[in-house]
Parts: C-alpha cells; sequence; structure tokens
C-alpha cells in the first residue's frame, strides 16, 4: 500500500492539538456513543446549518442523553465551535456537525465524539475542512483536539467519516472519505489515541480504486472477511465516474482488494451480519437506480434489474470478502414480502441503517424510502425494516412505517422525506439498553424544511410504533432560527 503523509504541524505551543490530561483508564472501553459513561447509548444529532455565535451555518450538535426509556429529550445539550474547551472559533458556513462517528479512542469509558466541519477554511484555502475529537466525560464535552494533518486542499471538506480497528491492534483508527479535485479518497489516522498523545501521522490512502475529482463518499466499516480487522466499503461519485471500493483490513493498515464490483455507484451502505454467521455483509442502497456509469452490469453473471424506485444489493460476507463465494440478492418494492410497490422516484434505498433490532444475533435492515407517496400524499416518505435470519435478509415479517402509521406522531405532507430525503436521516441504535436496536427516523422536509426526528422502539417481532417519539428543533429549545434546518440530516457517518 502506497501512502502519501499529510503535513503535520505538532507542536508544544499548538494549544489546538492538546489531548485531555491523563485520566484513570476504566475496565472497559464504553460502547459508541455512550458519551457520560452511564451505560446507555446517547442522541447526537448534528445540525450544521444551525446558527452558532450569531453565524449563519457555523453549526452546532445537539446531544440528548439517553435512559432506560429512550433519550431525555428535556436533558438536551449543545456543542459547537463557540463551545468553552473546544478547539476554534464559529464562522459562517463551517457547518459543524456535517458528519459525526463515535468510539472511545482512548479508552477511558467515555466514547468520544468526532466531527466534520466541511466548511472550515485553512488560511486562504476554502472549505478545506477540519475534524474535532470531542472528549467524552461524566460532564459532558468540555474539551476537544483538532485532527491533525487535515489535507490542504481547496474543497476537500471530508464527506465521509468512521471508526474502526483497521489494523486489528485492539485500537480504533479514524477513517476519513476525502472529496475535492486532488484529495480524493481515503485517509487513515491510527490509534491508539493515548491521553496526552496525539496521532503519529494521518495518512492518505492513494491505491484505493478511489480517483480525483470526487464530490460525494459514503463509509461503512465492519468485519466482513472475518479475520477480526474491520474493512470499509466506499461508495462514490464525481466527474471521474462513480462505484463502489472495498478495502481490506490489514496488520499495515487499508489496503484495497484484488477486484470488485464497482462500476455502479450506491447513494447508501449499510454493514450488519444479517445472516448470523460470524462475518458482516454488505447493504448497498441504488436509490437512483437506472443510471449505469458504465454499460457493464454491476456483477456480469447477475445483472441488476431495471427499477425505476430502487433496489437494495446485499452482498454477502465470507473471507475471500463480499459476494465471493454467493452472488448477490437484490430487494425492492417488487420482491415479493416487500411493502409497496416500485414506482419513479421513490428512492427506495437513499438511506440504510443495520443492527439488530429483535435480539436474536443477526442484523436487521432499515431502508429509507422518501420519495415514496402515502395515500394521495406525494413523497410523504416510508421506512421499510427487513428482518434478518439464518439464511440472510428475509421479506418474512418485514414492515414499512410512515407518519401515518397508527402510533406515529404528525402526518405526512408533500414533500417531507420520511425516511431521510437529505444527507443521513436514518439510525439503528439501542438507545433504552434492552438488547435491541431501535429506529431513529428523519424527515427533513418535514414544515417546510425545518425537519424532524422520530424514535421508534425494538422488539423481538420487529419495529414497533407504541411509545414512539417525536421531537424538532423547534420543540428542543435548540438556537434559531430553526427554519429550513432538515433537522435530522446527519444521523449517520
Amino acid at each position: 500500500m502506497r501512502v502519501r503523509v499529510l503535513a503535520l504541524a505538532l507542536t508544544a505551543t499548538a494549544a489546538c492539538l492538546a489531548l485531555p490530561s491523563q485520566t484513570a483508564v476504566a475496565a472497559s472501553p464504553a460502547k459508541p456513543y455512550d458519551f457520560n459513561g452511564d451505560g446507555h447509548p446517547d442522541l447526537a444529532i448534528g445540525v450544521p446549518d444551525g446558527t452558532a455565535a450569531g453565524k449563519k451555518a457555523a453549526g452546532y450538535i445537539a446531544v440528548i442523553p439517553g435512559s432506560a426509556n429512550g433519550p431525555r429529550t428535556s436533558a438536551r445539550t449543545t456543542v459547537s465551535q463557540s463551545t468553552a474547551g473546544i478547539p476554534g472559533s464559529s464562522e459562517t458556513g463551517d457547518r459543524f456537525g456535517a458528519r459525526l462517528t463515535s468510539g472511545d479512542l482512548d479508552r477511558n469509558g467515555y466514547a468520544d465524539l468526532i466531527v466534520v466541519a466541511p466548511g472550515e477554511d485553512l488560511s486562504a484555502l476554502e472549505d478545506t475542512g477540519r475534524i474535532t475529537v470531542l472528549w467524552g466525560s461524566a460532564s459532558g464535552f468540555t474539551r476537544g483536539t483538532i485532527l491533525p494533518g487535515s489535507v490542504a486542499y481547496k474543497g476537500t471538506g471530508f464527506a465521509g467519516l468512521a471508526t474502526a480497528d483497521v489494523d486489528g491492534d485492539g485500537n480504533l483508527d479514524i477513517v476519513t472519505g476525502n472529496r475535492g479535485d486532488e484529495s480524493g479518497g481515503l485517509s487513515v489516522a491510527l490509534g491508539p489515541f493515548a491521553p496526552g498523545r496525539a496521532p503519529a501521522a494521518l495518512t492518505t490512502v492513494t491505491d484505493d480504486g478511489i480517483p480525483h475529482f470526487v464530490k460525494r463518499i459514503r463509509l461503512a466499516a465492519g468485519d466482513i472477511d472475518g479475520d477480526g480487522r474491520t474493512d470499509v466499503a466506499v461508495a462514490y461519485n464525481g466527474l471521474e465516474g462513480g462505484g463502489t471500493a472495498y478495502l481490506r483490513g490489514t496488520p499495515a493498515g487499508l489496503v484495497r482488494a484484488p477486484s470488485w464490483y464497482g462500476e455502479t455507484t450506491g447513494e447508501s451502505l449499510a454493514v450488519g451480519d444479517f445472516d448470523g454467521d460470524g462475518r458482516a455483509d454488505l447493504a448497498v442502497g441504488l436509490a437512483a437506480f437506472g443510471a449505469h456509469d458504465t454499460e457493464e452490469p454491476w456483477v456480469p453473471e447477475h445483472p441488476l434489474p431495471t427499477r425505476a424506485g430502487g433496489i437494495v444489493r446485499v452482498l454477502y460476507g465470507s473471507a475471500q470478502g463480499p459476494a465471493a463465494t454467493r452472488l448477490p440478492v437484490d430487494l425492492d418494492q417488487n420482491t415479493a414480502g416487500v411493502p409497496g410497490s416500485d414506482e419513479a422516484g421513490d428512492r427506495f434505498g437513499l438511506t440504510l441503517a443495520a443492527a439488530d433490532l429483535t435480539g436474536d444475533g443477526r442484523a436487521d435492515l432499515a431502508v429509507g424510502v422518501p420519495g415514496e407517496d402515502v395515500g394521495a400524499v406525494v413523497d410523504a416518505g416510508s421506512v421499510t425494516v427487513l428482518l434478518g435470519s439464518p439464511s440472510g435478509l428475509s421479506t418474512a415479517g418485514s414492515r414499512a412505517v410512515h407518519q401515518d402509521t397508527a402510533g406515529v406522531a404528525g402526518g405526512g405532507e408533500r414533500g417531507d422525506g420520511f425516511g431521510g430525503a437529505t444527507g443521513c436521516g436514518l439510525l439503528l441504535r439501542d438507545l433504552n439498553r434492552d438488547g435491541r436496536a431501535d429506529l431513529t427516523v428523519a424527515a427533513t422536509g418535514e414544515d417546510a424544511g425545518s425537519g424532524r426526528v422520530w424514535t421508534l422502539r425494538g422488539t423481538a417481532t420487529g419495529i414497533t410504533t407504541a411509545g414512539s417519539a417525536a421531537f424538532s428543533a423547534a420543540g428542543l429549545g435548540l438556537p434559531g432560527p430553526t427554519g429550513g434546518l432538515a433537522f435530522g440530516s446527519t444521523l449517520c457517518p
């Protein structure tokens, strides 16, 4: 693997790079998003177009603590680059919070939050972007570190983000997807992130199969080949076309797989062990399906069917990588057992999320269908939930939910886009710590683009609307103005 080491400016006087002081190491690292270490995952919602310190689109993050009853909205807090102890300053157009991911980087029992501000400028270079680590603690986010080695190219912006142990040393690493003319591709900061020490280098993976001039990039991480190291799948699009790349985790870091079916661009990715065989599987959402980037089918022996409303393609993991020993499986709204029917503009698969909803040890898949018409309401949107089984994702027990489903607050309106019409408005995470993932879903077009977020509990039989909750930026009392925020568009990395 050939890498280019990005220039670092690590000096003893660089306050922005100062890491937290040494703290006692907990018996075990916290799970992702448990920022205060109480055992309950918290909910972090980026509001990149929000006003902070009077600066439009400077951005901030709403943090809602978890509890046995789900998110405690009454205890929500916000954090921005103007928060005491957080490096940087809020500036117009920074869009702090546009991408988020989490992991206990320093293994002290408090999950940390990694935040992208794609509009951050570096001297005269516009929109180079910045990544900041917010260090978790019992008292919230009071300290932060700017990740050194940011790519110094105009328009880089950091469009993808993930935490993953790519070298298998037991420490989390940070993987970023970079957009821009010369910097398109992946960068990796290898752990450990020990208190008092910054990462040694942020390197760019140059042999990643991703071309220059990338404008959009998505990442998904999981151990697809079952070797104990995390692999990374990448969906990208740009001036040189689009595709999907697969990079294996190795002791030396990420290495491009020798072959990958990448002729068709996926709008979304999700990784989960749908068949429970111990290897992660990959789901690719082809919501804008119909426009191949080449005339060749994605997998020559298994061409994609023509579906105007979108397709989810599932590639099952193996020791050789995804789809090496088993043909991909395509699911759409014309598949028997999947709710709805295939219609142009449905955008089935525009957003995806994978986790174990039922507690049976196998991952389930939530599929955003933000362009779904509900009754006569155009683009009201819906979410379809498909359950895992010993043979993989199954349509048995599948269910669609939307704003007109009994128990879901509100009612669908034209253009609401329930299921995440922009950004990444879909999440599966165990918010109440009952051993089952819960569904968090956004309708970013709700209330003329202000946005709203719902949470629905997972049960042994799937998703339930009983006890569902909904909240908006205005309802949470977030800094205004709240109009046009597309609240909930950054639920996942």
